[in-house]
């Protein structure tokens, strides 16, 4: 197949040089020509090494899969730089990620206060990745096949924005609520595809939240919940998550109606969707467009990978024991790889400042202690009855202040 591309430059040195009686030129040309042949060739005498291939490196040496490569790199392909290059990250990734995960466990995640609706989503070999959805998104979709990891991920997710956010949460879960009912008692509402009841009393819900804040901003004069939050009145975001979201679009016109509204309206409502599918097969277009914050796992379908905006021939990552892996894209950022763990559960945040003597206590737990606590403020507390001479000398004070106007 290399004979094609120097076929033209041979030919064309030949005629050059019989045409114009240089005979310097055509012999420049022929050993051109051979000498990238002979190097093509010499690189094709080694086999494709699999991704996976050991690598060993000693002083001037490198050697893949036991067999040694040229000492000189202009004589190497293109697949053993990659190859060295996932070399050093798995090399170097394990222990970072170790680090992060103690440090989740014992701390909790490191999200940024000053950003609303954080999602920490892993870490890549070093730094932590953490998606802010309002900016970001403003709605999240995962894809992923069975297996891959899709659910853990979302269980980090959801414990990363129960952790810190104050948004309202509706869930619904269309495996049983295997993923996400151990998250029902900090959400408005859960349903699954077990009880089609409740599914048709959340999608009205949803509904209704929708036609709500509409007329709420529009009596207001405002266009969005940014601007409704700067007049002084409070708004919480909503956040619809969504497990086997395929599924959930296939349960009739209602839920469809509904999750449409969300896609296309929600980001200026502040209503926001996650969700997660198998693959991308019975998604509409016009949704997909609104997902803008991509996640998909490591062993996704790379139609898929193409239908998300992602080049599945430009994305690799090397397995690490205990981790799952995936690739994130945003409107603003193009595709990169991260790893999160499996089978992780992290401790409820602690804060920061514990009176000597008590036991830690999750942040809830902690915020509610010191509400029910701490005193009322000064101005509420009933006034302390004067004595007789008290009341003389402020008596006289007032006379004094009164007598020195006039």
């Amino acid at each position: 197949m290399q004979l094609i591309w120097y076929l033209p430059s041979l030919i064309i040195g030949l005629t050059a040089g019989f045409s114009s009686g240089y005979w310097q030129l055509t012999l420049i040309s022929t050993l051109m020509v051979s000498l990238m042949l002979g190097v093509s060739l010499y690189k094709n005498r080694y086999p494709v090494f699999e991704p996976d291939s050991r690598i060993d490196i000693s002083a001037g040496q490198v050697a893949i899969a036991n067999r040694v490569l040229p000492r000189f790199e202009f004589l190497w392909k293109m697949q053993w730089h990659e190859l060295l290059l996932a070399n050093q990250a798995r090399q170097s990734a394990p222990d970072f990620l170790a680090w992060t995960k103690d440090q989740i466990f014992e701390r909790g995640f490191d999200l940024d206060p000053a950003k609303s609706l954080q999602l920490w989503i892993g870490a890549n070999n070093s730094s932590q990745k953490v998606l802010s959805l309002v900016s970001d998104g403003p709605h999240l979709i995962i894809v992923g096949p069975t297996g891959s990891g899709k659910s853990e991920l979302l269980k980090l997710i959801m414990f990363s924005m129960i952790q810190e956010s104050v948004c309202d949460l509706v869930l619904f879960d269309f495996k049983g609520g295997a993923t996400l009912e151990q998250f029902q008692g900090q959400a408005t509402g859960l349903a699954t595809d077990l009880d089609p009841g409740k599914q048709k009393q959340l999608w009205d819900f949803v509904a209704g939240e929708l036609a709500k804040r509409e007329h709420i901003f529009a009596s207001r004069q405002v266009s969005g919940i940014e601007q409704f939050n700067a007049l002084g009145e409070q708004m919480s975001e909503v956040v619809v998550v969504v497990d086997e979201f395929a599924a959930a679009l296939a349960t009739g016109p209602k839920a469809l109606s509904c999750l449409e509204d969300v896609c296309a309206r929600g980001r200026s409502l502040g209503v926001h969707l996650i969700a997660a599918t198998q693959s991308l097969t019975g998604i509409p277009r016009s949704m997909l467009t609104n997902l803008r914050a991509r996640i998909a796992m490591a062993s996704s379908d790379p139609i898929d990978l193409v239908q998300l905006g992602m080049n599945p021939n430009k994305l690799s990552l090397v397995a690490v024991a205990g981790w799952g892996s995936g690739f994130v894209a945003t409107a603003n950022t193009s595709a990169e790889g991260f790893y999160f763990p499996l089978g992780f559960t992290p401790k409820p945040k602690l804060e920061a400042l514990i009176p000597s003597g008590e036991q830690p206590q999750p942040a809830r737990s902690q915020l509610l202690r010191q509400m029910y606590s701490d005193p009322e403020p000064e101005q509420d507390q009933p006034a302390a009855p004067f004595s007789i001479q008290e009341s003389l000398l402020l008596s006289r004070m007032e006379g004094l202040r009164w007598s020195g106007h006039k």
